[in-house]
């Protein structure tokens, strides 16, 4: 079984990576020091915790004028949080058992808006395998979200988000042409192999699933990359890609 990498040993891999570091978002690992201190440099910073997955204990804290912030999310056990709070009530919320010495390990991160023409996130998951000797695209498939989910910018599947092609991602909710298209998923295929090099360069795998946001000029950010990355999503999206990428695994 492949080990799960948590989000702070994943940043420190694909920092020392010199593609992939252009598009991390700037991280921390969680402090009440480290919050503070992206609060002065960011309008929107996100709480994740190291190693859950599929939406759970992450949540997008906004900066108000007071001494509240606005945090919006889900708990480790997938419970909604929205609530407006003050630092020392975050910090509780995140380490319930702080006082019998049980700390949570998150990591604290830039909040990068990934959303679409109409201010939907959204999430893209890239497919990527070793293939004999190359790192090659074995799909893409996008996550919308949608209501309360435009307000968490939580974009999972598990989380009520909406899965969608990477075709009708680009043309019907980003209202892009052929060669924006084509220059986009260009440069999210090379991102995406560097950041999968950079975590097999310790962590090795055949496969991996990276997620990938685009800022306010499209430009693609690492969200995640996963070393055990489920295939479910390209059923959905696109049974034809699912059927590849299970004949490629087949393969390896």
């Amino acid at each position: 079984m492949f080990p799960k990498v948590g989000k702070l040993e994943q940043y420190k891999l694909l920092v020392a990576n010199p593609i992939a570091s252009k598009h991390i978002p700037v991280t921390l690992e969680y402090s009440k020091e480290n919050l503070l201190h992206l609060l002065d440099l960011y309008q929107i910073v996100y709480i994740k915790h190291d190693t859950s997955g599929q939406g759970r204990g992450v949540f997008k804290l906004t900066k108000r004028e007071n001494n509240f912030q606005t945090l919006n999310g889900y708990s480790i056990v997938g419970k909604v949080v929205n609530q407006e709070l003050e630092i020392d009530q975050i910090h509780s919320i995140l380490h319930p058992f702080e006082r019998l010495g049980r700390l949570n390990p998150y990591i604290i991160q830039e909040g990068v808006e990934s959303v679409s023409k109409n201010g939907q996130p959204l999430n893209i998951r890239v497919h990527v395998q070793f293939i004999k000797t190359d790192w090659v695209i074995g799909g893409m498939y996008a996550s919308v979200g949608f209501n309360d989910l435009e307000e968490n910018g939580v974009v999972n599947p598990n989380r009520g988000s909406h899965i969608v092609s990477i075709q009708e991602l680009f043309q019907s909710f980003l209202g892009l042409d052929h060669d924006q298209e084509r220059n986009i998923m260009s440069k999210i295929s090379s991102v995406s192999i560097e950041a999968s090099k950079a975590i097999a360069s310790k962590y090795w795998s055949r496969e991996f699933g990276v997620d990938i946001g685009l800022d306010h000029q499209c430009e693609p950010v690492i969200f995640e990359v996963n070393t055990t990355p489920g295939i479910g999503g390209f059923y959905k999206a696109d049974k034809k890609l699912w059927e590849h990428i299970v004949d490629t695994r087949k393969i390896l």
